[in-house]
């Protein structure tokens, strides 16, 4: 019979009589150093992406499968094991502990719909010591005897998600913590893998386990990828494709790219993709056509290149092509005319580069300034930014006489410097009937590009509205290749 002081103990405690574990592994020094309850808590918020579990909590309550490791001291349980959803249930009993007003506010709405017996009811277990607790962590989290999902059973999840119905693509993305477009992403990762596997070998599966989903992400979820098999992925989770017998020939094309090791190298850029292999599946799509490298070109800051001279009419006709740098041309900041402080930023973005851990945030959050004030600019100069608050008056206006009908208070107008959103004035300019992109195949290029890479509105507003997104330097430059450039082509003809 073991011992008394060997023995673990099974029980059910409210959150409060729970204290986070002041030697928690997942703090730095120079949070512990302080002591302090408190401390941790705010560290964890910033660092541990509480606010996710938080909102679990409050939507699925506290998951019945969860044990805290605890051990006594005194009349109060230190949790070892289930920091971070201790973390978490602190502030939604409380959320007056959430330190910044923005977090506080979503803690808040949270803490208004949960169940707060949830929170009456933890299971844990309670060592009979730190020592003998630390030895099964380790286990847990070192050891991983517990085996942690592999990616395709990670998107086999995320379908599962949708195909059950308990979620859609919006909701799914919000409870687990990404946005929509990467979602989707996820979604489309295991639509091609399954297809792939039904046209490939025994030894084509092995490398689609191997490093396929890696490929399938640079070859069919990049922004070429889409182009050269024609899909996207709609708000139902669903891989829609715009030409089928297309679709499935350039699929066929590209598989052996895909499940034969050494066809494509890790070091392989985008620019290389389209050359070797876009380019040879599909010449219509990814024509081959050279960039400007002689002295006092159209590009100077081009790389240099052995190709044949391109024709400035050329470059303007194709915005966003691969064949154009990833970033800011001379040319481009130069055909820009304005408002000066448009110029002035494009003129900053063109000599700073967005570099990981350098000046990344700054360019990203530039970028999307850049882009708002260039439509604002050209918009208002043509009397459209009026039109827009005129027709935003007119539908308030509408709304409270049905509302004065109910009963209902009114929804309060416009204050006298409200400016619209970007997305706003976006759907105003490919608004045929508004007059303002007189070119149909330019309407019809942004308008799908909308639509289509409906991620790069999404990313450029996180760069600005979400303290916890992290932009990466392609997603910037891509970003701003296929979206920013045909934007700004499209602007310095109006």
């Amino acid at each position: 019979m073991p011992k008394a002081d060997t023995q673990w103990k099974d029980d059910i405690v409210d959150y409060s009589k729970l204290t986070l574990d002041l030697q928690n592994p997942r703090l730095p020094m120079h949070v512990t150093e302080h002591n302090d309850e408190t401390q941790i808590r705010n560290y964890m918020l910033e660092k541990e992406n509480i606010i996710r579990i938080a909102r679990s909590i409050s939507i699925n309550g506290y998951h019945r499968s969860s044990i805290s490791i605890v051990y006594k001291d005194g009349d109060r349980y230190v949790v070892l094991d289930g920091n971070r959803r201790l973390a978490a249930s602190q502030l939604l009993a409380n959320p007056q502990l959430v330190p910044t007003a923005k977090e506080k506010k979503e803690i808040e709405t949270l803490s208004k719909r949960m169940d707060r017996d949830a929170l009456a009811n933890i299971k844990v277990t309670v060592a009979p010591s730190r020592k003998a607790a630390e030895k099964e962590i380790w286990d847990i989290h070192v050891k991983q005897l517990s085996k942690p999902w592999e990616t395709l059973q990670k998107l086999r999840m995320y379908r599962n998600l949708i195909k059950n119905g308990d979620y859609n693509v919006k909701s799914a993305a919000f409870e687990y913590g990404i946005t929509e477009a990467k979602f989707k992403d996820q979604l489309a990762h295991l639509f091609f893998y399954e297809r792939l596997l039904e046209i490939t070998d025994n030894k084509g599966e092995e490398e689609l386990l191997k490093s396929g989903f890696n490929k399938i992400g640079r070859l069919i979820i990049s922004k070429n990828g889409k182009k050269l098999l024609d899909y996207y992925v709609n708000n139902n989770g669903d891989v829609v494709i715009a030409d089928n017998s297309e679709f499935e020939c350039n699929l066929r094309k590209l598989e052996p790219y895909i499940t034969q090791p050494g066809k494509v190298t890790a070091q392989s850029k985008q620019e290389d993709l389209v050359d070797k292999i876009y380019s040879v599946i599909d010449k219509a799509k990814f024509p081959i056509i050279g960039t400007v490298v002689s002295t006092g070109g159209l590009i100077p800051d081009a790389p240099v290149s052995t190709t044949v001279a391109t024709p400035k009419d050329t470059l303007q006709k194709n915005p966003g092509t691969t064949t154009l740098p990833d970033w800011i041309t001379e040319s481009e900041f130069q055909s820009y005319v304005g408002a000066a402080r448009v110029k002035n930023i494009l003129q900053e973005l063109k000599k700073n580069k967005p570099t990981k851990k350098q000046n990344l945030n700054i360019v990203a959050v530039s970028l999307r300034v850049v882009v708002e004030l260039a439509i604002y600019d050209k918009l208002n100069s043509r009397g459209a930014i009026a039109a827009i608050v005129t027709a935003k008056n007119a539908e308030i206006s509408r709304k409270n006489a049905e509302r004065a009908t109910k009963n209902q208070g009114p929804i309060p107008s416009l204050s006298s410097n409200w400016t619209p959103s970007l997305k706003e004035m976006l759907t105003h300019m490919v608004n045929a009937a508004n007059g303002i992109i007189s070119d149909p195949q330019e309407r019809k290029a942004l308008t799908r590009l909308m639509e289509n890479n409906k991620e790069f509105v999404d990313d450029l507003d996180n760069f600005i509205h979400n303290v916890r997104y992290l932009p990466t330097e392609s997603a910037v430059h891509d970003i701003w290749e296929t979206f920013c450039r045909l934007v700004f082509d499209i602007l310095k003809r109006l």
